[in-house]
């Protein structure tokens, strides 16, 4: 649950269905006797099925009533399924079962199918986390030549900073990827097509103006849109901006490739994409973006001091 938000039950399960011998209920997954009204974290636990399969599919349903319901009583949940998380292995399972004296199972994010057993208890591995400091001489060296150089931010560029920097607070490798394309977008500047070009664009757009068949409405949504095709597109403008980073290399690929491909991620993650993206990829792409954002900020201390 989100720290903002909470539960508005103060039992410390609530059975949300019982047919039979299929029970559903939501809980605490951090303690038994906790009230669902202080739970920052919370399970939906169901029995009584007779497969796998079945568990498996009224899971996955019942993680969809419950973003329905609680969409309704305008409540958010991370299902934590696009989180790094850490694993729990058989052999660790087996090894933390007999130290505890009772079964035990990794619990990972999503749906889980098990077979229930008296005492089972889930155990949750932390993803490992790691703490990134410059040397202590490039540090120094950094500051100091930023200091003579005194070269100031353009607005675009305090506001990317800005985006830049809120990216790191972000805990999905997702919403990582986005703050840093939106960065990126802060700071092109689409210049006008050829000359050929905008006449074709002119030509579209008196065709639109002068088509009897069109609505006004029609006709205005039109011509905003073609209008914009005067000046390059943002995957343009964006890799122009890119090559100004040649000759490094981002994830293996020259600047304007790998924006590319970022920006084809971004537009997966946003427009709906079915699958949604591969986490891990994602992940690596957001470590790689960072960088490349944070070179496209440096500005000339990128030159002065180079890799």
């Amino acid at each position: 649950m989100p720290s903002q938000a909470r539960l508005g039950l103060t039992e410390t399960q609530f059975l949300i269905q019982e047919q039979g011998e299929v029970q559903v209920w939501l809980k605490s997954s951090q303690k038994e006797d906790q009230c669902l009204c202080d739970a920052a974290e919370l399970v939906v636990r169901g029995q009584g099925y007779g497969t796998d399969d079945e568990a498996a599919r009224e899971g996955e349903r019942w993680r969809d009533v419950i973003s329905r319901a609680f969409a309704r009583i305008h409540l958010a949940a991370d299902f934590a399924d696009r989180k790094p998380s850490g694993i729990l292995t058989t052999a660790g399972e087996a090894w933390m079962g007999e130290l505890f004296g009772h079964p035990v199972r990794g619990a990972v994010p999503g749906v889980t199918v098990f077979e229930d057993q008296q005492d089972l208890r889930f155990v949750s591995v932390p993803a490992a986390e790691g703490c990134r400091r410059p040397s202590e001489d490039w540090n120094r060296r950094v500051l100091t030549q930023a200091a003579q150089l005194h070269d100031p931010l353009a607005a675009p560029e305090r506001l990317a900073f800005d985006l830049y920097s809120g990216s790191f607070f972000q805990v999905s490798a997702d919403s990582r990827l986005l703050m840093l394309t939106m960065a990126i977008e802060t700071l092109l500047d689409p210049q006008p097509r050829s000359n050929v070009a905008q006449a074709h664009v002119n030509a579209m757009i008196e065709a639109t103006e002068t088509n009897p068949d069109l609505t006004p409405a029609e006709r205005s949504s039109l011509r905003g849109s073609l209008q914009w095709l005067q000046d390059e597109s943002i995957g343009q403008a964006g890799r122009r901006l890119a090559r100004t980073l040649e000759p490094r290399k981002y994830d293996g690929r020259p600047p304007a490739a790998f924006f590319t491909r970022c920006y084809e991620m971004r537009s997966a993650l946003t427009h709906g994409h079915v699958p949604r993206p591969d986490h891990r990829e994602v992940g690596l792409l957001a470590a790689s973006l960072e960088l490349f954002v944070a070179d496209l900020l440096a500005g000339r201390l990128l030159v002065e001091l180079p890799d």
